[in-house]
């Protein structure tokens, strides 16, 4: 929600893992640490900071999902890109989030 993410494409080498690749990058810590780490309002207020669009039930739901809780997804994709199971098409820049 906070960092982007990417289109990816799928490659002929990657039948050995059923033409699947990452669909995320992955959490570096969970929920509860996350909750802990980060608050949400003043989470909400950076990228609203940066020009995105925020909208959340609750601060708490936003503080799980805060960027650095989870993997860094340029490293993911390379990864992946590298292990031959998908390609990249074009980096996405998120614009607004609606947390449930």
């Amino acid at each position: 929600m906070e960092t982007g993410s990417y289109l990816l494409a799928g490659t002929e080498t990657g039948h050995s893992a059923f033409f699947s690749t990452a669909h995320g990058s992955g959490r570096n810590m969970s929920r509860a640490q996350a909750k802990k780490k980060f608050r949400g309002r003043e989470l909400q207020q950076q990228m609203e900071a940066r020009g995105n669009y925020v909208r959340t039930a609750s601060y708490s739901s936003l503080a799980e999902e805060a960027g650095a809780a989870y993997k860094n997804i340029d490293e993911v994709v390379l990864a992946a890109e590298q292990a031959g199971l998908s390609k990249r098409v074009v980096r996405l820049q998120p614009i607004g989030c609606i947390k449930g």
